[in-house]
């Protein structure tokens, strides 16, 4: 049994959301030109490619697309069949870039319209798909309404929030999203994408990096800053039913960042009253984490000892990436853990934290 927390999917083209969007979405969309709307993207470039090249769909690429994608039979040959995977969730792939867009009616529109697409073209056609839901998390109020509209159909396992952003999560501002998504019962999914893009800030707190190679390295820095800005904030007090998953920005650093701010509230707490807890407390109770990338130490039981006190028996999910270049094998990540946690990070944690019946298996 397997679940599979982070496989990627895309449109072609940005066009393939015309069918599904409001008309004034519809129309920013076709009279943007022969390839569609311009979204934002990194300024870095991979110094081989962001996918694997055996995802690449050969009619796409000889059109010339931005985006060549994969198909569906792909996905399966190449993971679901494969490692008999019985859940995976599809998260976006240029469509977390929304959020960083200034126009915020737009991003809401494109979102609506990208949640539709996802539906209709993946979600119908593999009963082990569940999608992350897209929103426009700059402008909180239309992300609630979208979080309500789709939330309880069955279709969707989480909400999805990039690590970009323009302020960090905890923040009162987005109580509209974490109020919707308690309401409907999915976690919020936040997930490595698009730092130092459109509105958000740079990636680190030394500016932006200068190659690929350092964003890969650093890119876990965001999520830290949001999963510390959400635990002072006391978003887990204010809507104790929200759970939170970061995705693909490594494990290693959290240990050390929750070690310093429980350090750090136990002298200052007057400034943050409403943790009433020890930071870390809340984590083990609401917050979760994806294995890929793994850190990779010449001396693989360093890893097992780093990760230890973050409690990966009850806190890891497995995740792929799939097709990003950097795909995890689940069989080569799972022995490079302790066997004693393997099986609840293979599927149990997930399986309880999205709601999906399972049968255990020796």
């Amino acid at each position: 049994m397997l679940i599979d927390c982070d496989i990627h999917v895309t449109y072609s083209s940005i066009k393939e959301l015309v069918p599904f969007a409001d008309p004034h979405t519809r129309e920013l969309i076709e009279r943007s030109g022969v390839a569609g709307l311009s979204m934002p993207t990194y300024p870095w470039v991979h110094p081989s490619g962001w996918i694997r090249r055996d995802t690449y769909d050969a009619e796409a690429v000889e059109s010339g697309s931005m985006f060549p994608g994969f198909t569906l039979d792909q996905l399966r040959g190449h993971v679901l069949d494969r490692f008999d995977v019985a859940f995976a969730l599809a998260n976006p792939d240029e469509a977390a870039c929304f959020s960083v867009l200034p126009n915020s009616r737009l991003a809401a529109g494109l979102a609506s319209a990208y949640n539709d697409w996802l539906v209709e073209t993946w979600l119908r056609q593999e009963p082990r798909l569940r999608g992350s839901l897209v929103v426009s998390a700059q402008w909180p109020e239309a992300a609630a309404r979208e979080i309500r509209r789709h939330g309880g159909g069955g279709r969707f396992a989480a909400v999805f929030l990039p690590g970009a952003a323009r302020i960090p999560y905890g923040n009162p501002l987005y109580d509209p999203i974490w109020e919707a998504a308690a309401e409907v019962g999915l976690p919020v999914a936040v997930h490595v994408h698009y730092e130092g893009v459109g509105t958000s800030g740079p990636l680190t707190g030394a500016g932006m990096p200068d190659f690929y190679t350092e964003f890969h390295t650093l890119n876990g820095a965001s999520l830290q800053g949001h999963l510390v800005s959400i635990l002072c904030h006391g978003v887990f007090e204010r809507h104790p039913g929200v759970k939170v998953v970061f995705m693909e920005g490594g494990l290693v650093g959290y240990v050390g960042v929750l070690w310093r701010l429980d350090q750090n509230w136990r002298a200052t707490r007057s400034e943050i009253p409403w943790c009433r807890r020890r930071p870390s407390e809340y984590v083990w109770d609401h917050v979760r984490f994806t294995t890929q990338p793994l850190e990779e130490p010449d001396d693989p039981q360093q890893l097992a000892q780093v990760l230890a006190p973050l409690h990966p028996e009850r806190t890891l999910m497995f995740a792929t990436d799939y097709p990003h270049w950097d795909f995890d094998d689940p069989d080569q990540t799972l022995r490079t853990l302790p066997a004693e946690w393997r099986e609840p990070i293979r599927y149990g944690t997930a399986a309880e934290l999205f709601g999906v019946p399972v049968t255990a298996v020796a």
